[in-house]
C-alpha cells in the first residue's frame, strides 16, 4: 500500500485500502469518530469510547439496541411489549375490607436480546392503591392496628414479594 510515497504493509488507523490493476493506495476514512474501515462510508472499528452501529459510531447506541462492552458495538436489545392496564386493587386476594391494597402491571418480552448479558427491563410493576370498598358488604369489620409505618412496610414487603412471584412465573413460562 502506498501513503504519502511511502510503501506499507497495511494502512494506518482512520484509512482503508483502495486497490486496482494500476494503484495501491490508502484513503482516508469519511466516518466521524472510525478507527478502521471498509471502504471511506462503512467503519468496521471506533476510536475508543464510541460503539459501531451498521458502519457508523455513536457515543451511545439507538433506542432498541444495547452496548456490548467487549466488542464496543451495538446489538438488538431487548425488546417488550406496552403495559398493560393496572389490575384490580386488592390485598390478601380480597377486594374489600381493607383502606390500602396494591395494584400490579405487566408487559410481555417481545424479542429477547441477542446475548443473555444484556438485561430487559422490568416486565412487572406494583403500586400502592386506596381500596373502593373499605368494609366488605355483609363481612365481619378487620380490627385496625395502631402502628401505621408497620403496615405500609409489611404492604411493600407484600408488594415485593408478589412482583417476584410474578416474575418468577413469568420467565419459567417463556
Amino acid at each position: 500500500m502506498r501513503q504519502y510515497g511511502e510503501c506499507l504493509n497495511s494502512c494506518p488507523s482512520g484509512y482503508y485500502g483502495l486497490r486496482a490493476p494500476d494503484m495501491n493506495r490508502c484513503s482516508r476514512c469519511r466516518i466521524e469518530n472510525c478507527d478502521s474501515c471498509f471502504s471511506r462510508d462503512f467503519c468496521t472499528k471506533c476510536k475508543p469510547g464510541f460503539y459501531l452501529y451498521r458502519g457508523r459510531c455513536f457515543g451511545e447506541c439507538p433506542d432498541g439496541f444495547a452496548p456490548l462492552e467487549e466488542t464496543m458495538e451495538c446489538v438488538e436489545g431487548c425488546e417488550v411489549g406496552p403495559w398493560s392496564e393496572w389490575g384490580t386493587c386488592s390485598r390478601n386476594n380480597k377486594t374489600c375490607g381493607f383502606k390500602w391494597g396494591l395494584e400490579t402491571r405487566t408487559r410481555q418480552i417481545v424479542k429477547k436480546p441477542a446475548k443473555d448479558t444484556i438485561p430487559c427491563p422490568t416486565i412487572a410493576e406494583s403500586r400502592r392503591c386506596k381500596m373502593a370498598l373499605r368494609h366488605c358488604p355483609g363481612g365481619k369489620r378487620t380490627p385496625k392496628t395502631k402502628d401505621k409505618r408497620k403496615k405500609k412496610k409489611n404492604l411493600m414487603e407484600r408488594a415485593q414479594k408478589q412482583h417476584s412471584l410474578f416474575l418468577g412465573t413469568d420467565r419459567a413460562g417463556q
